[in-house]
């Protein structure tokens, strides 16, 4: 995920609560409570990113704030086309379904987070957030330890209906270029509408 821009990606998460679905999934996934934190790992191997440690608010409220940490190592410089592979899935009495994509919402891919990037930050403008960490909000991205302090965000306040907004959710998130994996990060959370 630090290979995006974090207001960015952490809209992009919001919004990807959006969706609804109904592909059974598998029931075996861990369980969070209203007050615990997120579980996550790192679901590659030997992917040349790595996350060292990440920290999210949880529950997720919704509007409200979002506090976020994360550390991580890129190996290796990161060019265009860089393609995104997200899956969600949503807990829905004692039963994970997964999210379908609906208007680039949800379990999508995005064949270009790159090109993405620079239409969203034109002549290579990086929101100083991510400057004053050093981290990249366009591509290429060289080699580097990604260290982001916690910070906190707001999340506005978006027209859910409960059930799709309450609740556990599951994200998956692979990184590739070209045929090799960059990243492959897992986490759970928690997300209450209010």
């Amino acid at each position: 995920m630090a290979l995006l821009h974090f207001s960015s990606a952490l809209s992009i998460l919001c919004c990807l609560l959006t969706a609804g679905g109904s592909a059974l999934l598998e029931k075996n996934m861990p369980v969070l409570d209203e007050f615990s934190a997120s579980d996550w790992s790192n679901c590659g191997v030997n992917d040349p990113f790595v996350v060292n440690s990440l920290s999210i608010s949880s529950p997720i409220r919704i509007p409200g704030p979002l506090t976020i940490g994360l550390s991580g190592t890129l190996k290796v410089p990161v060019h265009a086309p860089l393609k995104l592979e997200v899956e969600i899935k949503k807990k829905v009495w004692g039963v994970w379904f997964k999210l379908p994509c609906e208007d680039n919402y949800g379990s999508c891919t995005y064949n270009d987070v790159c090109e993405m990037l620079e239409k969203m930050f034109p002549e290579e403008t990086c929101p100083s957030t991510l400057q004053s960490h050093n981290v990249p909000c366009h591509c290429p991205v060289a080699p580097a330890e990604i260290n982001i302090p916690t910070i906190t965000l707001d999340i506005p306040k978006v027209q859910l209906p409960a059930f799709l907004a309450n609740g556990e959710y599951w994200l998956q998130i692979k990184a590739s270029s070209g045929a090799e994996q960059i990243a492959c990060f897992s986490t759970t959370i928690a997300v209450k509408a209010t």
